[in-house]
């Protein structure tokens, strides 16, 4: 293995700061999966990340959960690909068969690896698809989390025209996602949990509150509503997370970082 192809600890530290950065959104479903594929661009020169999420890949009735999807060149590159993703079933693609074989936990692949040089520029996928919407090189990388049947998913892309990846490149993602991976359900938010930004920014400011530990004549005095209107947004919070106590509703973020007020994505 050459220089070139070793992580550097320079890139350790990059990654390990990126899992802070992540950390710290973590009550944020979104915004945390939106700073992680912005940091994986930033440090490997990508253009466009994809974070998917999904129960029972593999399992013949994959359910996705959503994705959050930056980088694209315009809002027209972004409904093409869409398009594709949404009218070709997953099972069919020539990426599958690598992604759901063997036990791993954690499955990392390179185009490179998936299709061959050669095969993928005569492919339909690059001419038709990838071609069209400005992007070509790519790293894959596709976990199974310990809960709910469920998988975390990363495309990251670069640009058409681009250099490819490298083995350094592929190690880092490799690397970072499986971090990432421990964390999801704990410290970061899952696509399955409810979500942050369904809440209102009353009811997320008032979330904020709760989780300070302030009481709700406190709360009402912050806020500059009436103790009334503060129970409402109180018993909505609990409604919405699928608790009846507060106890309840601090122990679901217990080793995660609290949502800022006005913190939403």
């Amino acid at each position: 293995m050459s220089k070139s192809d070793r992580l550097r600890p320079r890139d350790i530290r990059a990654g390990y700061r990126l899992v802070g950065e992540c950390r710290d959104l973590g009550a944020d479903v979104v915004a945390w999966q939106e700073q992680l594929l912005a940091g994986f661009c930033k440090l490997l020169h990508a253009q466009v990340g994809i974070s998917g999420n999904m129960r029972r890949f593999g399992a013949g009735d994959a359910e996705s959960l959503g994705s959050v999807r930056i980088g694209w060149p315009d809002a027209q590159a972004e409904r093409l690909w869409l398009e594709y993703a949404t009218n070709v079933p997953v099972e069919r693609t020539p990426e599958y068969p690598a992604l759901i074989g063997g036990q791993d936990r954690l499955v990392t692949r390179t185009r490179d690896q998936l299709w061959g040089r050669e095969a993928w520029y005569r492919s339909r996928t690059y001419n038709e698809r990838h071609k069209r919407v400005g992007i070509d090189d790519y790293i894959i990388s596709i976990q199974r989390l310990p809960f709910g049947d469920m998988q975390h998913s990363l495309w990251i892309h670069r640009a058409e025209g681009e250099p490819g990846f490298g083995r350094r490149e592929w190690w880092l993602v490799r690397c970072v996602h499986e971090e990432v991976g421990r964390q999801i359900g704990n410290a970061l938010a899952s696509a399955a949990e409810p979500r942050l930004s369904d809440l209102t920014p009353r009811q997320r400011d008032a979330l904020h509150g709760l989780l300070e530990g302030l009481a709700e004549k406190e709360l009402a005095a912050q806020l500059g509503v009436g103790r009334a209107t503060v129970h409402e947004h109180v018993l909505a919070i609990y409604r919405h997370y699928q608790v009846s106590s507060r106890a309840e509703l601090m122990a679901l973020f217990i080793g995660r970082e609290p949502p800022r007020p006005g913190q939403v994505r």
